[in-house]
Parts: C-alpha cells; structure tokens; sequence
C-alpha cells in the first residue's frame, strides 16, 4: 500500500505541475487571440487570420495536454 501511495502522489504533482504550466501557456494564448482579432479589426486580416490559427492551435495542445495528464493521475488513483 505505501508504495501505491507514494506512486499516487508522484502523479498528482506531476499533474499540479502541468496544470500550472498550462495555465501560464493559456495566459499567453490570450495574447495571440488578442493580437490577431486586433490586427483582423484594423486591416490586416490575412496576418491577423494566422494569429488567430495560432491561438487555436495552442488551445487545443493545452486541452489535450490537461485531459492526458489528467488520465495519468486516475491510472494511478488509489483504490
């Protein structure tokens, strides 16, 4: 039992850790998306368009990167 303890809480820090880094990258894809709706509403639609893309793209590796590490935690949940 202790060993599954202690393999219980590796994971759950390891998740805190990736929740934390995620939310830092999250914080800066606010920026992009701020960036490229700026850029798309004052006339540069095609670099604002990418920017956007971007952003997109980065929402979805923050999603899939939390949902995976989420995933790990429970494999290893205690019972």
């Amino acid at each position: 039992m202790k060993d599954e303890k202690k393999e219980y809480l590796v994971r759950k820090d390891m998740y805190a850790e990736t929740v934390k880094k995620n939310k830092k990258v999250a914080m800066a894809n606010m920026v992009i998306f701020s960036i490229g709706l700026l850029l798309k509403y004052i006339g540069r639609p095609e670099l604002g368009g990418h920017f956007i893309w971007l952003g997109i793209i980065i929402l979805i590796y923050v999603f899939g990167s939390n949902l995976m590490a989420k995933y790990e935690m429970k494999k290893y949940q205690l019972k």
